[in-house]
């Protein structure tokens, strides 16, 4: 009686040890899955950063020939470049992180950086718009000085200043919008991923 008693213990003991490792590699299979998606949810902003910084150049030369062509101050495009140039930066630097740093190393230290990420994106964020907003007003006023001083000029060169200045208008707030937009996406974003790290650190 007493051997089968052991027996039957013996074969309980090894299917808790099978059942144990079985949970033990499941847990770590569903710890990779979230990391992945992590990882996922991370691509489109560094897709994003990317994009703006292929296309700042072209804006700058875009620029470049409209205050060239309608004499536009030339402290303005200074400003304008200086302003690009800071907010693709900080962008760049903000939104770094190292997807193998989140695959493989701790949750504590990737929810700080994700938290820390966030923090400096809002801050950027309290500082760009103003700025922005800045040099959409000032922008408009050259537009209108130019406008007003093209008054005796040939009918397309007077069309053309009114033109720029209605599209300075449409696209100041259509940009400030879409700037809105993808911080709080950006944002949104993070607050998933700290949500996630939340959910690993409690398994």
């Amino acid at each position: 009686m007493d051997n089968d008693t052991n027996l039957e213990l013996q074969q309980l003991k090894s299917q808790m040890e099978i059942l144990r490792a079985k949970l033990d590699r499941q847990q770590i299979v569903n710890d990779n899955l979230l990391r992945r998606s992590m990882t996922g949810k991370m691509s489109w902003i560094k897709k994003y950063v990317w994009f703006e910084i292929i296309i700042t150049p072209f804006l700058l030369l875009f620029f470049f020939e409209l205050h060239n062509g309608l004499g536009l101050s030339w402290w303005l495009y200074g400003f304008l470049a200086a302003l690009l140039v800071v907010d693709v930066t900080m962008d760049w630097r903000i939104n770094r992180y190292s997807p193998s740093r989140l695959m493989q190393g701790s949750l504590v230290e990737a929810a700080h950086h994700f938290t820390r990420m966030k923090r400096r994106r809002a801050v950027s964020m309290a500082v760009m718009l103003p700025l922005t907003i800045v040099w959409v007003v000032w922008f408009v006023f050259e537009l209108l000085r130019v406008a007003r001083d093209s008054g005796t000029a040939p009918d397309i060169a007077r069309g053309f200043a009114y033109g720029a200045l209605v599209g300075a208008i449409i696209g100041g707030i259509v940009g400030l919008i879409f700037a809105v937009y993808i911080f709080r996406k950006m944002q949104r974003t993070n607050d998933d991923i700290l949500a996630t790290l939340h959910e690993l650190e409690s398994n």
